[in-house]
């Protein structure tokens, strides 16, 4: 395909790209302003910075000239074959089955241990061939370790490992480990040079059918500085992007509705791969390690087979004393460069053929103005065309906004009314749970769970007075504490410290409380100023008891007391009295 011609294409798959990204999303403000200037320069620069990787992957049978792209999938790949790996390891290990040709017990144990690899769903196979290992190479074999490293390990104790570049060994090994670790997918790959894919490499914001996959670099989207790193990736010669989608049958969903994604990076010839953060619809990095090592492992066997070499990579964290060497921002790059942070789970890759002469790679270039389509380092607009666009500013960060409504009203920390763009409202104010406006940061209050600001505190809110935290008036309650005070509590203070008289019904502290008999004699809680009021101690069994079931009475020893009705029945305090009235007659006669 001619250039102009690959040109053409690209522009017409940016127009389509922007036409189907807005087409389930309201915020369209960037997408309206892209322009025809921004289109054609784009895919003019990106199409002729992408020739060597067009070059490279047009080679591939799976190489589609219309989408920029290959698409890896079930027709590409396979389960392994354990027949072949078992050609190449009888291959491999030829020299060192020959030398064991006088030596039964050996060779039995060289064949056992070809088994292991080529006869996985053995039982009895397995354990004899991980004896075998261990005898013949006793490091090699770790449980958990890969296949294909342990019996490169296993070549090595047998010295038939030839690290010399080129070396038929290094050729049947790579496809050995190729074969051992092969897996057909049952999805579709896009590994792409698109513009158009580039553009739309995060899906968009706000979209009808649901957050997914969006990030700074989302096309429809100026509220953070990354942007422009979507057409800086498409510019430079290097960066490629590996993706997939919801429907791989629908062609809109390649550009508004990716489910993974990393940006690569290489230049052929050079034997050095970048693998950036995993992006998911869980956010990616964190559980996204298997479908990224699986990312890897496909690319790497592409531009192997491509540039018939074996497929055999030292890999490097993108940070640190190794990795760090071969990859840097390229000038005027202002998207952002995930690979430099260590916990997105960048990598470096270098093929054995180039481990001595790699040079580093260039990531990313200059953006595009979407207006005007000129060089920027920053954002989505130059700042021309941004000063142009301006129809307000914020009142924190001074930035402009090309939409009034834009603009959001919130309250300082002073109580005064201010405007603000959405950056700053989410880095500096919190919407009340109560009056749904906004407030500083610094004067809000957390209450159990909501956030309230000064105002709907002091109109809705009491401190306790037992735990001096604030809690709803209409979860207060009025209460005696343990100094008879009349106070308000919240509901756990409540629970935590206080009882219900039931006598006169008030919510007394329990320090106030007493067991009592009441008059219809119900064992009770009453609080101390009912305790005082209207009940008395029982002389005789020492209960509280209401003073309705008390009575005047004389016990044994001839003393006046007071005892409840259920003593004076039970301890027949009646007899003392006849028995006193019988003493008093004997007294009298006594005087006469």
């Amino acid at each position: 395909m001619e250039m102009q011609e690959i040109i053409r294409q690209a522009e017409s798959n940016i127009r389509q790209a922007v036409e189907d990204y807005g087409a389930h999303t309201y915020q369209m403000d960037v997408l309206e302003d892209i322009s025809d200037e921004f289109i054609e320069r784009l895919a003019k620069d990106s199409s002729y910075a992408k020739q060597g990787l067009r070059e490279l992957f047009s080679k591939s049978p799976v190489w589609h000239p219309e989408l920029d792209a290959l698409i890896i999938n079930g027709t590409r790949t396979h389960d392994p074959d354990y027949r072949r790996v078992d050609n190449l390891a009888h291959r491999i290990l030829s020299s060192a089955k020959l030398a064991a040709r006088d030596d039964k017990e050996r060779m039995d144990l060289i064949m056992d241990a070809i088994a292991f690899f080529s006869e996985p769903d053995d039982e009895y196979t397995q354990e004899a061939g991980i004896e075998a290992i261990k005898k013949l190479a006793p490091k090699a074999y770790q449980t958990g370790k890969k296949r294909s490293r342990i019996f490169k390990s296993l070549c090595v104790a047998l010295g038939v490992a030839d690290e010399t570049k080129g070396s038929e060994f290094q050729h049947l090994y790579a496809q050995f480990a190729d074969e051992l670790s092969s897996r057909k997918l049952g999805f579709k790959l896009f590994v792409s040079i698109n513009p158009a894919h580039f553009l739309t490499m995060s899906n968009p914001k706000n979209d009808r059918r649901g957050a997914c996959l969006t990030s700074c670099h989302s096309l429809n989207s100026t509220e953070y500085e990354y942007n422009c790193g979507c057409t800086g990736y498409a510019r430079d010669e290097v960066s490629f992007l590996v993706f997939t989608v919801a429907d791989p049958e629908d062609r809109e969903t390649l550009n508004n509705r990716k489910t993974t994604r990393q940006v690569f990076a290489y230049k052929p010839g050079n034997g050095v791969l970048l693998q950036s953060r995993m992006y998911n619809t869980e956010g990616g990095v964190y559980g996204a390690a298997e479908d990224s090592g699986l990312y890897r492992d496909l690319i790497q066997r592409e531009i192997s087979m491509l540039e018939e070499q074996p497929n055999l990579w030292k890999v490097y964290g993108s940070i640190g004393d190794k990795g760090a060497d071969y990859v840097y921002r390229g000038q005027g790059f202002g998207g952002y460069p995930d690979w430099i942070y260590d916990n997105f789970d960048g990598r470096v890759c270098i093929r054995f053929d180039h481990l001595e002469d790699a040079e580093p790679l260039e990531v990313g270039t200059y953006g595009l103005c979407v207006k005007c389509g000129d060089e920027i380092s920053t954002k989505m607009y130059c700042d021309d065309c941004e000063e142009d666009s301006y129809v307000a500013y914020c009142d924190d960060c001074e930035g402009g906004v090309e939409d009034e409504d834009d603009l959001y009203e919130v309250y300082d920390s002073d109580g005064h009314r201010r405007y603000v763009c959405q950056r700053c409202l989410e880095r500096s104010y919190t919407c009340c749970d109560h009056c749904d406006e906004y407030h500083a940061d610094s004067v809000m209050e957390s209450i159990n769970g909501r956030d309230v600001c000064p105002d709907c505190l002091r109109e809705h809110y009491s401190v306790c007075d037992d735990c001096d935290e604030y809690c709803l008036n209409d979860e207060m309650y009025r209460v005696i504490d343990q100094y008879g005070s009349e106070v308000r509590v919240c509901e756990d203070c409540r629970d935590d410290h206080y009882e219900t008289c039931e006598d006169c019904g008030e919510l007394v502290h329990e320090d106030l409380m007493y067991d009592a008999i009441s008059a219809d004699g119900k064992e009770v809680r009453i609080c101390e100023g009912c305790k005082d009021s209207r009940y008395e101690t029982c002389d005789h069994c020492g209960e509280l008891v209401h003073e309705d079931l008390m009575c005047d009475a004389i016990n044994a020893d001839g003393e006046d007391v007071r005892v409840c009705k259920s003593c004076y029945e039970e301890y027949d305090y009646a007899q003392y009295e006849i028995a006193d009235e019988d003493e008093v007659e004997a007294e009298m006669k006594e005087a006469v």
